[in-house]
């Protein structure tokens, strides 16, 4: 029988960066509605106010919930500085950046930092929160239950 390792177990927060109108909002419901029906504490903000926002999630992830945070890219600055205070408290961080779907309208300009990961504009909506869900349990934030499929 193969080993698996275990999870983390720690929270996280899954910070998204989306143009207004590409549905970073609507993709964090999705996903946390996927995430709370296999037991996990999940917190959805609006990055509306992105500083308070990244403290809150800190708090939050801190304590061992998963955090998804859906943001615009007008203050890229806030991003940093909620990552940066993740890592003073230890305390894990994904910056994750949501592109239109191909059909969609252009992007506005991201921030330039490199993002942990990048949906691809090919991605159906529909298929984004598994595909997220995915990088979750690659990354051993969350195991995958047989309930997801």
């Amino acid at each position: 029988m193969p080993m698996y390792a275990k999870p983390c177990e720690c929270g996280v927060t899954v910070w998204l960066t989306a143009s207004p109108g590409d549905g970073a909002i609507h993709l964090a419901h999705a996903l946390a509605n996927l995430l709370r029906r296999a037991g996990h504490q999940v917190a959805v903000l609006d990055g509306k106010e992105p500083r308070r926002a990244g403290l809150t999630a800190e708090v939050l992830a801190r304590n061992g919930m998963l955090v998804l945070v859906a943001c615009t890219p007008d203050h890229p600055q806030d991003c940093d500085t909620a990552r940066n205070r993740h890592g003073r408290s230890g305390t894990q961080f994904l910056d994750i950046r949501v592109t239109p779907p191909a059909s969609g309208t252009p992007n506005a300009e991201l921030p330039p930092h490199a993002p942990d990961f990048v949906v691809p504009p090919d991605t159906p909506a529909t298929e984004r929160p598994a595909l997220l869900l995915d990088l979750l349990t690659e990354r051993r934030f969350v195991v995958r239950r047989p309930l997801w499929t």
